[in-house]
């Protein structure tokens, strides 16, 4: 492995300043993109590290951006100079494009041929929801920890749903859009107005993967067409753990493994370097030409 670069000079096309970390493989051919999810931040996700370091000894290079939800508040450098205030409480999730071009781009640059792109959690969404409207030439995709983002808010907030929904609709007429919310969401943090009603109002394209209210249709999900490996912790949350019921919906898919992890949880810990073979036996066994 050549070394770990942090890249600071990257602006997606709406001139946000987005920050990666880049475990450069000594053959430029092969890159895993990894999409991280609510807040998160390669200090977050010690995990990410060690599938970097793991996969770039391999010779897949392996880079972790930090897209506009990292972290749950943040003033995100403009190309001009100015701030827009970012993070996770604030951001739209069909944004999420932006970012993952420059990603892409990026890896690009530094020279890489083919490529996968690795969402954790919420960023699993954001990876579906990129394929859905993109249809980006690469491998295929990686899903690690892949949440019902509406099903699991609804069941944890049911009560307050409509009053938080009315709530941030009121506020976006009022042309506060950036106004929080009174209650935090499920105990978690605040949110604006203008995310709350982004990700949770009916037909809101975050709602891909639908575990919880199970439609006959997945209208996203079952465009996927490349190869998918998905795995979740044991430890997790039930509706992390229906990866069956994930490889019945991905109609387009022929190449579909999953796993689950036993004994770790949503970060994996104790398990991280276990996963990092999952995932580059995987590649090698699917995209390694011999």
């Amino acid at each position: 492995m050549k070394n770990i670069e942090f890249i600071s000079n990257a602006y997606t096309t709406d001139e946000l300043k987005l920050p990666m970390v880049h475990f450069e493989s000594n053959e430029k051919d092969i890159c895993v993109i990894c999409i991280h999810g609510m807040c998160g931040t390669i200090i977050d996700n010690y995990f990410a590290t060690v599938w970097g370091k793991f996969l770039a000894e391999k010779n897949i290079g392996f880079i972790y951006e930090h897209n506009r939800g990292h972290s749950i508040e943040n003033d995100i450098v403009m190309k001009d100079g100015s701030f827009k205030r970012c993070g996770c409480m604030y951001e739209i999730f069909e944004d999420s494009i932006y970012d993952i071009d420059l990603a892409i781009e990026t890896a690009k640059i530094k020279g890489y041929k083919r490529f996968i792109l690795l969402g954790h959690s919420y960023g699993c969404n954001k990876v579906i929801y990129y394929y859905y409207k993109k249809r980006p030439n690469i491998l295929g995709i990686i899903l690690a920890s892949a949440p019902d983002m509406i099903g699991s808010h609804l069941s944890a907030q049911s009560n307050e749903y409509k009053e938080l929904l009315q709530e941030a609709k009121q506020n976006i007429d009022n042309g506060e859009p950036t106004k929080l919310l009174h209650k935090m969401i499920e105990d978690y943090m605040y949110m604006s107005s203008q995310t709350y009603y982004n990700w949770y109002h009916d037909g809101s394209m975050l709602n891909n993967l639908p575990v919880i209210a199970n439609p006959k249709h997945w209208d996203q999900f079952e465009t996927i067409d490349v190869p998918i490996l998905t795995f979740s912790g044991a430890k997790e949350e039930d509706y992390y753990l229906h990866l069956d019921l994930l490889k019945a919906k991905a109609l387009s898919c022929s190449n579909f493994k999953y796993k689950i992890i036993e004994g770790t949880g949503h970060t994996y810990r104790n398990k991280e370097l276990e996963i990092g073979n999952l995932i580059y036996d995987w590649i090698n066994k699917n995209f390694i030409e011999r």
